[in-house]
């Protein structure tokens, strides 16, 4: 029978995965979007486990009491565990989470009639060979009263183990250990369990272990679970842990009806929301808690919330809220809760611009009557993420050259402005084009006002095909680790190494000289020095033409002057009398042509 009960509750936990997953998984969709995918730090991951684990236990806690809520009843009792569920997915505390928890199953129990017999619910092992004892009895624990926990301990496996260690799993929380933590020390130790190789029952294999504790007054009512860790040697000294799980019935403590008398009215803040979902300093957003009443039995009434955000300011001179009512009240009246009922209350605020990017407490405090005009107190918080926008800005681009050849460089300087309000972390810079290669540049953490440098080296990878527009990415990541990247463009232009046409590479640029040791380009040399030789040669062809120009020029001054004296002569032949009608021009061809005749 008892391995029976450990099937029937290994398909129980299994619902209650089912059940459970698609909640979460339902109300963290928001959140991812929000994040852009980012990386979750461990506090986080440590919250989203306690939130699961209340969950599970919401569920199993509905699955164990089912058969106790009338039949009629038990669609609307499966609903509002449902939505207690998602409620406790929203919540940001682990203190919340286990006054959600403790309401939840307050709302399970509301549902069963006061005359329905408690199911007894089954131990639990993860382990098959080590697990409680079938002679295991759910102890009574009273609020404020001493009770003995029995653990019994068998081994189920043919071999022997020794020197098990078992260590309750002690917590601060009234939700997962009910009892006062009076000691430092609860681990209790057994020398030998036998195997079943060693002969004899279950029962005279059995071990039995006892606790004495107290229980807390604010312990939630109901079977609450109480695991225990086992650790054992087995026969190849190797070390095996088990976990073990039982329960214990808690009543008469504050957190609920303590047999079907009313409690004390608790009024909690189960979770919260804000439209919009991310806070920005400066703007407007609407602030909605998720109040319930805990009591199973008694309603509160005349409900005065006064909701207060914490006074904050780097001012010593000027200290104010961090959030602000648009309407200038801060006090929301609600004329009833009923019992294990919830309401949502909703205040409009403005958070102010100056606010640094970090979370920001709201004090919630509550005044209200019970049905026989009892007054009671309670205050809770929240923590509002407020978000504040990074602002980036760079200095003018200086690109020196502006046009280089492939594997050449160029040196690209500017400056990264944090013009904002909140700090940058892990700033690096990337140049994105096919053109060119490196210049990554990591510049670490900005203050707000502050300035970094970027002093980069581009290298030509390829001839420009384009307008030469090389990408800067401008990467940075805020307090929560989320990145974000800003483009800005600049224009650099690759051209294709230029080589003489008289000069092959089979030449001055043939495989053997292209390369020297340590990846020298020999033609880094070649190629100034064929430029600087083909000047010359230019400079000197055009010296010569100059000087040769300027001798013609004189001789045509001396034969204009010859050609002045002879027009003057007045013993001229029949030749010069035809040479007078001639143009000057013609005068000095026809006279030039007479002298290379050696006339």
């Amino acid at each position: 029978m008892r391995r029976m009960g450990l099937i029937k509750r290994g398909l129980v936990l299994a619902l209650c995965g089912m059940l459970v997953v698609p909640a979460a998984g339902e109300l963290l969709q928001p959140m991812t979007a929000i994040a852009g995918a980012p990386r979750a730090s461990s506090s986080d991951i440590d919250l989203q486990s306690t939130k699961d684990s209340a969950c599970s236990e919401l569920d199993e806690y509905y699955i164990f009491r089912e058969s106790s809520i009338p039949e009629g009843k038990r669609a609307e009792a499966r609903a509002a565990v449902d939505a207690q569920i998602k409620a406790i997915q929203n919540c940001n505390s682990s203190a919340v989470i286990s006054e959600r928890l403790a309401a939840g199953r307050a709302t399970i129990d509301s549902y069963i009639p006061s005359d329905a017999p408690d199911p007894d619910p089954e131990p639990t092992t993860t382990n098959s060979n080590i697990m409680v004892g079938g002679n295991w009895v759910t102890p009574v624990a009273n609020g404020g009263q001493y009770v003995s926990v029995v653990l019994p301990v068998v081994n189920m496996g043919r071999r022997r183990v020794k020197n098990a260690v078992v260590t309750p799993q002690i917590s601060q929380d009234p939700a997962k250990w009910p009892f006062e933590i009076e000691t430092s020390n609860y681990t209790q130790t057994i020398d030998r369990l036998p195997g079943t190789d060693e002969g004899g029952d279950d029962m005279e294999r059995r071990r039995e272990l006892t606790w004495v504790l107290k229980t807390r007054k604010d312990a939630p009512g109901g079977y609450m679970p109480i695991a225990f860790d086992v650790t054992y040697e087995n026969d190849d000294l190797s070390l095996t842990t088990v976990t073990l799980t039982t329960y214990v019935n808690v009543k008469g403590t504050t957190g609920v009806s303590a047999d079907g008398t009313a409690s004390t009215p608790r009024v909690i803040v189960t979770g919260f929301s804000t439209n919009p979902e991310v806070v920005r300093a400066g703007e407007t957003f609407t602030l909605t808690l998720h109040m319930q009443n805990t009591s199973k039995a008694t309603a509160v009434q005349n409900m005065l919330f006064d909701i207060q955000a914490a006074s904050e300011s780097t001012d010593t001179t000027y200290v104010a809220a961090a959030f602000l009512p648009t309407a200038g009240s801060s006090t929301i009246f609600v004329d009833r809760i009923g019992a294990g009922a919830t309401k949502d209350i909703s205040m409009e605020m403005e958070a102010r611009s100056d606010l640094s990017q970090k979370p920001y407490v709201v004090n919630v405090k509550m005044n209200y009557e019970d049905e026989n005009v009892n007054a009671y107190e309670n205050t809770a918080s929240v923590s509002i993420p407020v978000r504040q926008e990074a602002r980036v800005d760079i200095s003018s681009i200086e690109v020196m050259p502006d046009n280089i050849e492939v594997g050449n460089e160029a040196n690209v300087m500017f400056s990264v402005y944090n013009i904002g309000k909140t700090k940058l972390f892990n700033t690096s810079v990337k140049f994105i084009s096919d053109s060119v290669s490196g210049g990554d540049t990591y510049l670490g953490n900005i203050d707000p006002g502050a300035t970094a440098n970027v002093d980069a080296y581009l290298s030509g990878a390829a001839a420009t095909m384009d307008d030469g527009i090389v990408k800067i990415e401008i990467t940075f990541e805020d307090e929560a680790g989320e990145a974000t990247t800003i483009e800005k463009e600049m224009t650099l232009f690759v051209n294709e190494m230029y080589f003489p046409d008289d000069m092959g590479m089979d030449g001055m640029y043939g495989e053997d000289m292209m390369e020297e040791q340590g990846g020298f380009k020999i033609w880094w040399v070649a190629v100034p020095a064929v430029l600087i030789i083909i000047g010359i040669i230019i400079f000197v062809v055009i010296r010569k033409k100059k000087k040769k120009k300027a001798q013609e020029l004189l001789e045509l001054e001396e034969d204009l002057d010859d050609m002045s004296e002879e027009d003057s002569s007045d013993d001229d032949d029949d030749d010069e009398v035809e040479t007078e009608k001639l143009s000057p021009w013609k005068k000095w061809k026809k006279r030039r042509s007479e002298k290379r005749n050696g006339l």
